[in-house]
């Protein structure tokens, strides 16, 4: 027991009693090749006051039974004779013990839900407390299990006893190796002897431990020569401790090294450690690895500062989960943003499209304001694809997906290419005909493509190449399942490359960035990667970037394959004006200039019109008129109760009312929560007449 940081006498009585077994039983394993286990069995035993004590060795990584030594204390019983009873315990602690670190169980009494089996195992053999340890091979094979039981009372082994019961285990572990690798008995001998030997010295204590950990370790003396490198630290970095004493290594970068030694100089002095600073090193084959590093001072066996423990952990995968993060916490910041000003912009342009078209109804083609009339119209329709555009960006809007041939896809965007590329920069293709289909949007993918073109231009303004490549691609469970975040599958690979300028790695981490720009003022608007970076994401796709100053740069780009066939099907259907009957129509929307404008379009196909400009008004206007309003058309963004309530409000009035939604925002989503509500159907925010006149006869009808 430990109280106020002294001993007492009973804890330092049952200390040393087990340290003198411990040597005792060194002594008995380094005298002889061949050892009685139960005299061990019965050293330990007394030394730390249990009922019975085994030994179990299995064969061959199974779990049959090689030996098994027991060893009870004199005031037990005579043996009893339940074999069956023994070897399920046997098999029980085989299956524990051969993956996990140890089975420990104070009291049997007081078991855990789900252990049931383990207490009937238990109860059989008379065990109130158990402590097992397994017993490994050098080569971390499972050899077998030292076990501890107390019969009368329960037991709380201590950190200390386990960490002692384990140094048994790994004698007894090279005794076993030694029976059968003969080879191995001068070193194995060795080894322990110098181990116990120094065994007042906390390194060697330690070292085996040390060895096993997962983490980077490296030893120093307190002037900075290294004395050990753990095998994590060779498997991690490539160097061993031969290669480190010489002195020739690059392991820390120039722009860092300032820093370290500073560090350093302040833990040799104060013995204040640093723990998980994040920081660089390199590797051997010069690769530089992100790691979280901690230093301490350690002192040596009489308490005088002896030197620096070195940990290092790769943080790499991490620090790219990270920035992974980062990118979407921005992209879904500046997604929202161009979700809201994408509601607006349709708003704008429903306003002008109404307009427009009201203009239309009273021309005649060889009129001469018909044609500017259809040019505004056409614009009006450009910037209407460019609010989707916001929209799929900020995804508040699905992509327009079908099935198609990305090979297809480059071959009419080259034809774009030849007529905007300068003639000096050659495009080449490198295209696999084998790649199979994958689920898009053409557009989007236009997109794509003629942005990171645009880039490779302004890229080799002397002139260069620009190459496009397709291939199949397979992602598996592993560094590139890991690197791209994607499941594995089939994917297309396409490859855009050009020979241009090239990129630092640190311009590299930000390209996908919102607003982030190489390009001088007023060249660009640092938004044109960031749109790629979402278009690709919203197909279910990875982008990536690798780039050499002076030699130029490569976009990959991702694409699952579709994995059965698809076939689209369009049917094309020639629309016809479908004109009002002076059917009563309620409108509400807030924007006055869209209230006007489409009221007055209404009206002029043929309907009467009722106008509201907040839901409260639309509701007394409703229930006034209730026998006289055919239909109700309402924005779904509505100031006060909003369009849901809305539909909720009239439906209660009149369970039959007709009723749509019109929206410019989160087109999908709104249009299947319209007709969860009750709505007859959805108009997509700017609409075109012919559209809206259709969709409100249908409802009509």
């Amino acid at each position: 027991m430990v109280s106020g940081g002294i001993l007492t006498k009973e804890w330092l009585k049952d200390h040393l009693a087990i340290e003198e077994a411990v040597s005792k039983i060194s002594r008995i394993f380094l005298s002889s090749d061949s050892v009685e286990l139960e005299g061990v069995l019965s050293v330990i035993g007394k030394a730390c006051s249990v009922s019975r004590t085994g030994i179990i060795c299995f064969s061959d990584n199974t779990d049959e039974i090689d030996e098994i030594h027991e060893w009870c204390s004199p005031s037990l019983p005579s043996v009893h004779e339940k074999k069956e009873t023994d070897q399920r315990f046997y098999r029980w602690l085989a299956g524990r013990l051969r993956h996990n670190n140890i089975v420990m169980v104070p009291d049997t009494a007081i078991l855990m839900d789900g252990m049931e089996t383990e207490g009937r195992i238990l109860s059989a053999r008379d065990t109130r407390a158990i402590l097992a340890i397994p017993v490994y091979s050098p080569t971390d094979s499972f050899f077998g299990v030292i076990y501890f039981e107390e019969l009368e009372k329960p037991r709380e082994w201590l950190g200390e006893e386990v960490e002692t019961f384990r140094v048994i285990s790994g004698m007894i572990s090279t005794y076993w190796e030694r029976k059968n690798v003969l080879e191995a008995l001068a070193k194995s001998e060795k080894r322990y002897k110098e181990l116990y030997e120094e065994s007042k010295k906390a390194e060697e204590l330690y070292r085996s431990l040390i060895n096993s950990s997962a983490d980077a370790i490296v030893i120093s003396d307190l002037t900075g020569k290294t004395n050990y490198v753990s095998p994590s630290f060779t498997q991690l970095f490539g160097w061993d401790l031969d290669e480190i004493k010489k002195g020739e290594i690059l392991f820390i970068p120039r722009d860092v090294k300032p820093d370290h030694d500073r560090m350093i100089s302040e833990i040799v002095n104060s013995g204040n450690p640093s723990q998980d600073l994040e920081t660089r090193r390199y590797t051997k084959d010069k690769r530089i690895l992100n790691v979280s590093l901690s230093v301490s001072r350690y002192d040596d066996h009489e308490g005088k500062p002896a030197g620096l423990l070195y940990l290092l952990r790769d943080i790499s995968e991490r620090k790219q989960l990270e920035a992974q993060l980062i990118q979407a916490q921005k992209m879904e910041a500046i997604g929202t943003l161009a979700g809201g000003i994408a509601h607006d912009f349709n708003n704008s342009l429903q306003a002008i499209f109404a307009c427009t078209e009201i203009l239309l109804l009273g021309k005649k083609e060889g009129d001469p304001d018909y044609s500017k009339l259809l040019t505004i119209e056409k614009a009006i329709q450009r910037a209407s694809k460019l609010t989707k555009r916001l929209l799929i960006f900020g995804r508040k809007m699905d992509n327009e997906t079908m099935p198609v041939n990305l090979n297809n896809e480059i071959d009419q965007i080259s034809q774009i290419l030849k007529r905007t590329i300068p003639k000096m920069i050659s495009i080449k293709f490198d295209l696999n005909d084998k790649i199979g289909m994958i689920n898009a949007d053409p557009n989007q993918l236009e997109q794509v493509m003629m942005n990171l073109s645009i880039n490779a231009r302004d890229a080799m303004p002397e002139g260069g190449e620009l190459t496009f490549r397709t291939e199949r691609a397979v992602i598996v469970d592993g560094a590139a399942a890991k690197s791209t975040g994607l499941p594995e599958g089939d994917y297309v690979l396409l490859t855009i490359s050009d020979t241009g300028t090239g990129m630092e790695s640190s311009t590299i981490e930000h390209i996908f960035e919102p607003f982030f720009t190489t390009k001088k003022v007023g060249e660009g608007t640092g938004l044109g990667l960031s749109m790629v970076y979402g278009i690709v994401k919203s197909h279910g796709g990875h982008i990536s970037c690798t780039s050499t100053p002076g030699k130029g740069t490569s976009f990959m780009i991702y694409f699952p394959v579709i994995q059965k066939s698809m076939e689209l099907n369009r049917v094309v259907e020639a629309e016809q004006v479908q004109r009002g009957a002076n059917e009563n129509i309620l409108f509400v929307e807030d924007d006055e200039t869209t209230r006007e404008a489409v009221g007055e379009l209404l009206k002029q196909s043929g309907y009467s019109v009722f106008t509201a400009s907040e839901c409260e008004e639309a509701i007394k206007i409703y229930s006034e008129n209730i026998e006289k309003i055919d239909l109700v058309i309402s924005d779904l963004i509505m100031p006060g109760m909003g369009g849901k309530k809305l539909v909720e409000a009239i439906l209660s009035i009149n369970p039959h009312a007709k009723i749509i939604i019109a929206s410019g925002y989160n087109v999908q989503e709104s249009a299947a929560c319209a007709r969860e509500w009750g709505a007859k159907d959805f108009l997509s925010k700017p609409y075109e007449i012919n559209k809206m006149l259709k969709i409100l006869k249908n409802a009509l009808n």
